[in-house]
């Protein structure tokens, strides 16, 4: 996996090498400044962070809510949706598990009396919102729309039909940046979107057939339930069925691919 470039509040690149770099910086840096997002209805923070000579930014989340019953925007009525900080640790450390690389690394913190989670901040990017508005359309369509269909697969997985073009980030090379799963993980969430996969990264299918229970309990326990993570594994069985399906009805050539990163197409 290639190895991504993260900026300072100045502008340049961070040291990180590695995700785990980033992970044990937001851990541990200390917080020298707080910030409201003013994006969202899950009031997000931005955090500055400082830790041996570094400086960076990372959205802090602690939201921990049930609604009974709420009614979401092209969703419609929700019964007893859990809203969770949580979740958004769980989407980055599947996402790993699947060999994906655009959920910005995520770990969980408690910052004063809640516990929430802190993300590495995306610089350079705009919603995917201020894209269409602004009609700006990447310079590969095929390469952009590969990352939506792998949107829509592993939205599927996570069991998010919650997904809106503001918690869509689009960077400066045109990767496609997922942020803000809170409301994701719904056990009675609906596929959405997957009659228009037609082509899956490898490193993804291959993931997703390596998927068991036994691994999903090792990484997610901290963060899902019991009857969450079975859910995983429920939704993979179809997912698997599709992606197979294709693969038998068009060719592993046609459907598989290597994802090449568009800085470097």
């Amino acid at each position: 996996m290639p190895i991504r470039e993260w900026l300072g509040v100045d502008g340049e690149p961070l040291p990180f090498k590695d995700d785990e770099e980033i992970k044990d910086f937001l851990l541990n840096a200390e917080v020298t400044k707080q910030e409201d997002i003013p994006v969202g209805v899950t009031n997000p923070i931005r955090m500055t962070l400082e830790k041996d000579g570094i400086t960076a930014h990372a959205v802090y989340r602690y939201l921990e809510i049930v609604y009974p019953r709420v009614r979401l925007r092209g969703v419609g009525v929700r019964m007893n949706l859990k809203d969770s900080c949580k979740f958004e640790a769980a989407a980055y450390e599947l996402s790993r598990m699947l060999g994906m690389d655009n959920v910005p690394p995520t770990v969980m913190r408690r910052i004063g009396r809640d516990p929430g989670t802190l993300q590495i901040w995306v610089y350079n990017a705009m919603m995917e919102s201020e894209r269409v508005e602004q009609e700006m359309n990447p310079p590969n369509w095929l390469a952009y729309m590969q990352q939506v269909q792998m949107m829509y697969l592993f939205d599927a997985l996570i069991g998010n039909d919650d997904r809106t073009q503001e918690n869509i980030l689009v960077d400066k090379n045109w990767k496609l940046w997922l942020i803000d799963h809170t409301r994701a993980f719904y056990p009675r969430a609906k596929f959405q979107n997957l009659d228009q996969v037609f082509h899956v990264d490898r490193a993804f299918w291959e993931g997703l057939q390596a998927l068991d229970r036994a691994s999903l309990g090792d990484v997610l326990d901290d963060y899902l339930t019991s009857s969450e993570i079975n859910k995983i594994m429920e939704r993979r069985e179809p997912l698997v069925e599709l992606v197979q399906g294709l693969i038998d009805s068009r060719g592993e050539g046609a459907v598989l691919y290597d994802w090449v990163p568009p800085e470097r197409q």
